[in-house]
């Protein structure tokens, strides 16, 4: 009678949870202390990647890897994560969500999880803990045996531990650019958090979410804008000409009838897009309404020009087909 293999379920494990292991669930697998503490040896064929999780093999974890020992290493000791109970927030749900300036997911160097406020988990190697304030929130099965808070929420938990107001802002623009979450949500995800405006990263993002804005580049020429005394525009508002859709602008002054563009493919989803906002330019112009364009570079290098001529137009408007055009604000 051939003798079964102890290890055997080893294989069933690693298939399913990408041989990700907990020392705990390990044991109950019918594996010896002793078989453990040998294959962990120097050299030996698996490896400790946090306390009480192992990796099944030597070399450098995957990104699923790495998300999934994170999860392990944040759930109660001795058992795996149950559906829900630890949450990957942060970065991770960012860049799996596909937001430029989260990164490739592969790139994740630190894995942001979100557990219970009573749980006592400290932080180790790669992974930063978060703690819910009230109840966990419900999690987004990812579909591959993960689960994740919604985008809104990991930026919100991302918002206290992101000094580089720049990326922040940029994250909170695509997400709500991308449809990876609604406006409303997002507004209600920053300002539950107590004192969450007292950042001046979740101050800013609110108020320019508030106003319409959508991008890191129209933030900034929201700023050169006031410095230069202008009155505020409407942000992307989606503008009708006799009742039909005309076209949304970057910006636009209904008492002027002056819009403004922002001609840049980096902040365009895709190439088509960034043709599209081309046409829109030429629609509006076509349609009489002045359009003063520009590009990043030119409102970052030398925006005086620019200023110049919205100034001399909102001044002096209203402009063509004023009495013609009716909007409706960003959403």
């Amino acid at each position: 009678m051939t003798r079964a293999n102890p290890l055997d379920p080893l294989v069933l494990l690693g298939a399913d949870q990408q041989h990700v292991a907990t020392r705990a669930q390990l044991r109950r697998l019918g594996v010896p202390s002793g078989t453990i503490a040998h294959r962990l040896r120097p050299g030996g064929p698996w490896q400790q990647v946090l306390p009480r999780v192992i990796c099944l093999q030597t070399g450098r974890l995957t990104a699923h890897q790495k998300l999934r020992a994170a999860l392990a290493y944040a759930s109660p000791k001795g058992r795996e994560p149950q559906a829900g109970e630890v949450l990957l927030t942060g970065i991770a749900v960012l860049a799996e969500a596909g937001l430029p300036s989260a990164g490739h997911p592969a790139d994740v160097s630190e894995v942001d999880v979100l557990i219970p406020g009573r749980r006592r988990v400290g932080e180790r190697g790669f992974v930063r803990v978060h703690r819910a304030s009230g109840p966990m929130p419900g999690g987004v099965e990812r579909g591959d045996g993960l689960w994740g808070t919604t985008v809104a929420r990991a930026l919100a938990d991302l918002a206290p531990r992101e000094s580089g107001q720049r990326r922040f802002r940029a994250l909170c623009a695509e997400a709500v650019q991308r449809r990876a979450c609604e406006l409303g949500e997002l507004l209600d995800q920053l300002l539950a958090r107590p004192g969450a405006l007292g950042l001046p990263q979740v101050a800013r993002v609110v108020e320019e979410l508030t106003a319409g804005v959508r991008s890191v580049v129209e933030g900034e020429a929201r700023e050169l804008i006031t410095h230069a005394g202008l009155p505020e525009p409407l942000w992307n508002p989606v503008l009708f000409l006799d009742g039909r859709f005309l076209a949304v602008p970057d910006a636009y002054w209904p008492h002027a009838c002056v819009a403004l563009e922002i001609d840049s493919r980096a902040w365009h989803l895709r190439p088509a897009d960034y043709e599209h906002g081309l046409t829109r330019a030429n629609r509006l112009t076509a349609a009489g309404l002045p359009v003063v364009r520009t590009t990043p570079v030119q409102l970052r290098r030398d925006p005086t020009p620019v200023l110049h001529e919205l100034t001399a137009l909102v001044t002096t408007g209203p402009h063509g087909p004023h009495d013609r055009i009716s909007w409706r604000r960003a959403r």
